[in-house]
């Protein structure tokens, strides 16, 4: 019932002109892709760890280093290779490597990568990392040790980057770090968020096409989360705002799968921003609320999950199972 009352508003909120640029979208993500959707469940699969701890120099308006403070520390290379070991012994898939920013902007990721190269060599673990912005000669150090995946976020409003990180970083630093990681043979799955300045849409759009200066693995799209005791704790982008940027990233790469990121707002705002998603074609989807599974299945979408961070593309070895709704490994945020 709830799912249909939201579909009801969905397509009542939503001028003409933009519903029918989504169904377009729709129509051509299953013709190429099929109406198949992955779902993507972290928790114990794939954990993130930090290694600043909690700290983090920017001290951004949205985040305020409260997001690393739930993170693993693993401050020190030695302390990446017990957890990376700790958590291969507990049956993990993966880990997430990142943590605070220095007054650049620059995650230390690249001065773990002899950790990372030893723990590639004696465990099986997937590694992707949070680098910020980042040189060619780092990005070379990371792809040699191994490293699986980088996660780079791209803001295409220096407006927003000096109210929301408090950094001058241009247009060009940007795509400076993405063609580095890029030329160093590296997935990169670009992270774009949607109302990051105060809840506003102000170059999500332009972020895409800096984007399309390269070949993502994948572009993912997230939502501005509010997170207690931060300048936007009440802050939540408008769901609607979603669509224009789901849409534009469709057409831009179109062979290309566009991801809906596990930050996406919460309660009945990321169901909404999900089936917003779907409509306009995207067919991977990270954290989903269950309210989202009972409307994609009801229309008709083959649902499968993969325990890993939703910037990797599927694999088999990834894939899990079962009810996941009672095991302890799904995270509903809403």
């Amino acid at each position: 019932m709830r799912g249909q009352a939201l579909a009801l508003l969905l397509n009542n909120s939503l001028d003409q002109s933009l519903r029918e640029r989504m169904q377009k979208c729709r129509a051509r993500s299953i013709e190429k892709h099929g109406r198949n959707l992955s779902l993507f469940i972290t928790s114990s699969f794939f954990p993130s760890v930090s290694l600043t701890g909690s700290r983090c120099e920017l001290n951004c308006k949205h985040c305020g280093g409260k997001l690393l403070s739930r993170l693993i520390p693993a401050d020190s290379p030695e302390r990446l290779e017990e957890v990376a070991r700790r958590i291969a012994r507990g049956g993990a898939i993966g880990m997430l490597v990142t943590g605070g920013c220095d007054v650049n902007g620059k995650v230390p990721t690249a001065t773990g990568a002899e950790s990372i190269r030893r723990v590639k060599q004696e465990t099986d673990l997937i590694i992707i990392a949070h680098t910020g912005f980042i040189t060619p000669d780092e990005a070379c150090a990371l792809a040699d040790a191994g490293l699986d995946g980088i996660a780079f976020d791209v803001v295409g409003d220096a407006g927003t980057v000096r109210r929301v990180y408090g950094i001058n970083a241009t247009e060009d630093d940007y795509l400076q770090s993405l063609k580095a990681i890029s030329d160093a043979g590296i997935d990169i799955f670009p992270h774009v968020c949607v109302g990051l300045d105060f809840g506003r849409l102000r170059g999500e759009l332009r972020a895409l096409e800096l984007i399309s200066e390269i070949d993502p693995t994948t572009v993912v799209i997230t939502g501005l989360m509010p997170i207690a005791g931060t300048p936007m704790s009440s802050v939540k982008p408008d769901p609607y705002g979603f669509a224009e940027v789901f849409c534009r990233a469709t057409e831009l790469f179109p062979e290309i799968p566009i991801t809906l990121g596990c930050a996406h707002s919460s309660g009945r705002d990321r169901e909404l921003i999900e089936m917003i998603a779907l409509e306009c074609g995207v067919l991977r989807i990270a954290l989903p609320t269950p309210g989202f599974v009972r409307y994609a299945e009801a229309r008709g979408y083959g649902i499968e999950y993969f325990g890993t961070c939703c910037g990797l593309l599927p694999r088999d070895c990834t894939r899990i199972d079962g009810d996941l709704s009672g095991n302890g490994r799904w995270i509903d945020v809403a």
